[in-house]
């Protein structure tokens, strides 16, 4: 039996006034799993990777990691499971 690594179920997410970026996204990984993730400018690629380690909280649904849900009670257990490196080293 393998474990599930990433389990996202219902994601929704909109930027504060802006339209939704997110909407009823559902995945899940499991353990040896390898998953790209395509698409072009704006389609909420990144987006998606900062809801991973708590950058960003679900308008809607949910998003485990190791069976560890994604909050701000949890970010530190959660950001010590997911590393984040950023295009522009400035952004870090």
């Amino acid at each position: 039996m393998t474990a599930t690594v990433i389990d996202i179920t219902d994601l929704s997410f909109a930027y504060p006034g802006g339209p939704s970026v997110l909407d009823a996204v559902t995945l899940r990984v499991e353990a040896g799993e390898r998953v790209a993730v395509l698409g072009p400018n704006g389609a909420g690629k990144s987006t998606l990777a900062l809801h991973l380690n708590g950058i960003h909280l679900p308008t809607s649904g949910s998003v485990h990691i190791g069976g560890v849900p994604v909050s701000k009670a949890t970010a530190h257990e959660v950001r010590r499971r997911v590393g984040m490196v950023f295009q522009d080293a400035d952004d870090q």
